[in-house]
């Protein structure tokens, strides 16, 4: 007997154990909001589009491309171009969500006493 009743009367349907997690693609039609974290700051780079990937390296055919030295191509809603490390990310959202996350404990700066 289930404790919650489906009010069609169907039962949810289980996700297989087996499948593998599901891996999507930006939508590059959506604009974001980057956090990014720099050494002196953390930065909010707000309502951006994705433009691309910039990187040094020559594409390589058969392993994709490496994003060691890469760089987010963003734009800003008034058409400014910018090239950020992806490294330095630590979150995107879709722009005008607003995530819910607690803090767990905060970091001491070096130069707190």
């Amino acid at each position: 007997m289930s404790l919650f009743k489906n009010p069609r009367g169907e039962q949810p349907e289980t996700p297989d154990p087996d499948a593998p997690i599901p891996v999507t693609i930006f939508d590059l039609s959506k604009r974001y909001d980057l956090y990014c974290s720099t050494p002196s700051e953390d930065r909010l780079y707000e309502d951006v589009r994705v433009i691309g990937i910039r990187t040094f390296e020559k594409k390589k055919q058969d392993f994709g491309m490496s994003l060691i030295g890469g760089y987010l191509e963003i734009e800003t809603r008034n058409g400014a171009r910018m090239m950020i490390p992806h490294i330095r990310m630590y979150m995107i959202c879709e722009h005008g969500s607003h995530p819910d996350y607690k803090v767990l404990r905060i970091r001491k700066a070096d130069n707190d006493a």
